[in-house]
């Protein structure tokens, strides 16, 4: 009897093959990928900003406090619109919604890259905020693309586009450097240039998703109400959030500030960083449904946690940038690997009605520790020492891994 032949790469191709399937949903529908398109084009224009603006900030004369005190009106104004946004999505439609976003953006980044005066450029903060704020229907809009069943992969394959996408955006934090070095110009204009191209970028994300609202159908409520029967599992969610944002941001907000003024560190190399954490937290995120299938929800969760509060806690304690860089990137990669399970076992505790008003309740608790946190860490980096936020930070985050299971034992198991 001759003996089957089996082809070499067929075990690779099956592995591969497994991966895809733990990250793709089922069914990805033609909005969907639309949608995601949306989401590759905001993911590469943060990736952008996230590299260049503190710098380009600090060119301009700023220290750690008065960046906090510019920061903190993007979250203070979306903490304060979130509601009223969650409910007039319910009351008058998303789309609607989505074009406030597109209006409120568009003005806060002509301001954000054309002033150089703080009042100007909270004022900017506060309109990209207000975008934020009505922004509130993403996730559920997103959501509603898909079954409930598919929801962790879903939201896993959202995560890992968008952050993806991140990661090359990150890259261009080279340009800036080449900018200054071959063509003599000065890292104030570089820095901006820079910006108006990711600026646009944030213009054109909101075609891809207007267009994924072609035909999207919803049930309108009646009147200006604030209806919330689940609202037990909206607050502890929400708590949560806010703790876990208070933990991070005092010391991330802040984060090219901290790296600049302590290795001298430029946007080449925050950029490459960037590049380089964002693909490990992509793969984490990626890897959420297939590690809580093996693992359950909340061990999963708590484990990252943990993990992430430990390098947390050895990036002040090291000696160099690189080594820095290494425990910044394994936090990254532990301390997100959650989000998607969060996201999904939130909005299956919530019906469908109640889902924008919801989660403009869970996106104000996580504004609110973007609050705090930029003025607080930037406060602390001024007058106490330029490392006592991450110190603070990493113990708050082993707090917030021991308050999961006391909290969503019941959301995460059932999820």
């Amino acid at each position: 009897m001759q003996a089957e032949t089996v082809p070499i790469n067929s075990g690779f191709r099956g592995r591969i093959d497994g991966m895809i399937a733990s990250v793709v949903p089922g069914v990805v529908s033609r909005a969907a990928k639309i949608f995601l398109v949306g989401a590759l084009t905001n993911g590469f224009g943060n990736g952008v900003f996230s590299a260049v603006l503190q710098l380009y900030m600090v060119s301009l004369g700023f220290k750690a406090q008065q960046l906090g005190s510019i920061f903190m009106f993007n979250s203070l104004s979306c903490t304060l619109l979130s509601i009223p946004c969650g409910i007039m999505a319910d009351r008058y439609g998303k789309k609607k919604m989505m074009l406030a976003s597109f209006a409120s953006m568009t003005i806060g980044m002509i301001l954000a890259l054309t002033s150089k005066t703080i009042p100007y450029l909270q004022l900017a903060f506060m309109f990209i905020g207000a975008s934020n704020a009505c922004a509130t229907i993403f996730m559920p809009l997103y959501s509603s693309f898909f079954d409930k069943d598919d929801l962790e992969k879903a939201f896993g394959l959202f995560g890992l586009l968008n952050i993806l996408s991140m990661s090359l955006g990150s890259l261009v934090g080279y340009v800036p450097v080449m900018l200054m070095s071959r063509f003599l110009v000065s890292d104030i204009t570089s820095y901006r240039w820079v910006m108006f191209g990711a600026g646009f970028l944030f213009m054109v994300q909101y075609v891809f998703y207007l267009t994924s609202m072609r035909g999207y159908k919803e049930t309108l409520s009646e009147g200006f109400q604030f209806k919330l029967k689940s609202w037990r599992p909206v607050i502890k969610f929400s708590a949560l959030a806010l703790f876990g944002n208070i933990a991070g941001g005092l010391l991330f907000s802040l984060f090219p500030f901290y790296v600049n003024q302590k290795y001298g560190v430029g946007s080449a190399g925050l950029g490459l960083l960037f590049f380089v954490s964002n693909i490990s937290m992509a793969v984490s995120k990626g890897a959420a449904a297939a590690v809580a299938e093996r693992l359950g929800n909340m061990r999963s969760t708590v484990i990252g946690l943990s993990l992430s509060a430990v390098f947390f806690l050895l990036m002040p304690l090291s000696p160099s940038f690189g080594l820095l860089s290494f425990f910044y990137i394994l936090r990254m990669g532990t301390r997100f690997m959650s989000d998607p399970l969060l996201i999904s076992a939130f909005l299956r505790s919530v019906p469908d009605d109640e889902q924008s008003t919801a989660n403009s309740i869970r996106m104000i608790s996580m504004n609110a520790g973007g609050t705090v946190s930029p003025l607080l860490g930037g406060s602390l980096m001024d007058n106490v020492s330029l490392d006592s936020p991450a110190f603070i930070g990493a113990g708050l985050t082993f707090v917030l891994a021991a308050l999961y299971p006391l909290l969503l034992r019941k959301e995460l198991d059932e999820s």
